[in-house]
């Protein structure tokens, strides 16, 4: 009897806990900020803050570049454990930093070093999951992030009301490097049966039988069957792209020679980018509640965490519809989910026009944000992670990277823009109609990539 479930569950446990120990110490430079500017000694001010963070950013696209390609080469488990090992070590250092140089210095390095764990996961993913079963595997593992960073939030920032923060940082620190030990014995790179996929494979047969049906016995063929139909010829497209990859046998250069030419490729960028810029909004919650509602500091921080949260939320139920549906299904699903997140930022912005009062106009933020991110998340998170492994094939660390890379580099520009429009005479208002176009190019780059992915399965091409 294969033991493929209890090994594909201990490699998804692994990655999960994995992954969430470097958004934990990623995290901390976030969560230890206010314990920082209140320690006399060290002498911080805002602005040395905010260059952690833009140090971190840079240190972040600066890791996108350089894992992806050691992900290919050296395999996903060792990139992700090194990522795990390297990301608690780097907190440590930042723990024991004693002025601003060194406090820049290992943020760049802990945010550069934490940009492993995605292409890390790309690779164990396309070993060790079917492809008809990417979407559920990513949707779950992209609950890590989410999941990780409210707890963690929660956690130390209980622990810093009573600890000193570096105390704080090394506990963060220790609880990654457990994970990493974990995750040594736990991780594998690959099956080592090499038919670990043959029960899949033996599902394409009755294809024949279906086909045979519908032939000569059209009278009584049913839907149910058009459907199975469709779902094997799928399942072996899918296989057959996973063996017999086109660029199985090509080397980095003509993988990126390959990207450059794709139109799926660039069209997979523009969404990415458009979505990195909606998911940024997630930085600026915390003050827009704060300012638009008259909160506390206290009070719009632990509000703002209904972005994290719904996000959550939209992950989870993508792991129960993604893998359910055809690439046409999905197609639909995102394009009205990403219509629904504008009507979010649209009532946003023409909330004041209702005259409700003060506290529901409140709630119904809150709601509106819950279901901004709601419905972004599983655009953001799933159909680029899936088209790297497929399209990207040996490549595909790199191809995640690739396309991350514009991701971050988007984000940059909407959080400098953005900071700029809610201080200008304009305020919020400036900021949300800019939000609102951004929203409405999203509906329309997430369906041209989802068409043109529905086109390329109907043809029956993975790669141009």
């Amino acid at each position: 009897m294969s033991n493929r479930p209890p090994q594909q569950m201990n490699i998804i446990i692994a990655m999960y806990l994995g992954y969430a120990a470097m958004m934990i110490c990623r995290q901390m430079v976030t969560i230890l900020s206010p314990a920082l500017l209140m320690d006399e000694t060290l002498g911080l001010s805002k602005t040395n803050l905010g260059d952690f963070a833009a140090y971190g950013t840079l240190g972040a696209l600066v890791g996108k570049l350089i894992w992806g390609p050691f992900a290919d080469k050296f395999g996903g488990r060792f990139t992700l454990l090194i990522g795990i090992f390297l990301t608690a070590l780097f907190i440590i250092a930042f723990g024991l930093s004693p002025n601003v140089m060194a406090f820049t210095g290992f943020s760049f390095l802990l945010y550069c070093t934490k940009s492993s764990g995605w292409p890390g996961m790309t690779k164990l993913i396309g070993e060790w999951y079917h492809p008809q079963r990417y979407g559920r595997v990513w949707s779950i593992l992209a609950t890590s992030s989410r999941l990780s960073v409210v707890l963690a939030t929660l956690f130390f920032g209980w622990l810093l009301s009573f600890m000193h923060w570096r105390m704080v940082a090394f506990i963060a620190a220790a609880f990654a490097l457990v994970i990493f030990v974990g995750c040594y014995f736990y991780l594998q790179e690959k099956p080592e049966e090499p038919d670990f996929f043959k029960v899949d494979e033996s599902n394409a047969n009755i294809i024949s039988d279906i086909t045979l049906s519908t032939d000569t016995e059209s009278d009584t063929h049913t839907e149910h069957d058009t459907v199975k139909l469709e779902s094997y010829r799928a399942e072996k497209l899918a296989l057959e792209n996973r063996y017999n990859h086109p660029l199985k046998d090509t080397g980095t250069i003509v993988g990126l020679v390959n990207f450059a030419k794709s139109p799926r490729v660039w069209l997979v960028v523009i969404m990415l980018m458009v979505l990195t810029c909606m998911m940024a909004f997630l930085d600026f919650v915390a003050i827009y509640l704060m300012e638009s509602y008259q909160l506390t500091p206290s009070q719009a921080a632990m509000a703002s965490t209904v972005f994290p949260v719904g996000s959550l939320v939209g992950l989870l139920a993508a792991i129960a519809f993604y893998d359910r549906f055809s690439k046409r299904g999905i197609r639909t699903v995102l394009t009205i989910s990403l219509m629904l997140s504008l009507l979010s930022v649209l009532t946003l912005q023409y909330l004041p026009l209702f005259n409700l009062s003060a506290q529901l106009n409140y709630l119904v933020a809150l709601g509106a944000i819950f279901i901004f991110a709601f419905s972004i998340s599983p655009a953001y998170y799933l159909p680029m992670s899936i088209f790297s492994i497929e399209y990207g094939g040996r490549h595909s660390a790199t191809l995640v990277c690739l396309i991350d890379a514009f991701g971050f580099a988007a984000s940059a520009a909407f959080a400098f823009i953005g900071g700029r429009l809610a201080d200008s005479a304009g305020g919020w208002s400036s900021f949300m109609n800019m939000l609102i176009l951004i929203s409405a190019v999203g509906i329309i780059a997430v369906w041209a990539f989802m068409q043109a992915e529905y086109s390329a399965a109907k043809q029956g091409t993975n790669v141009e």
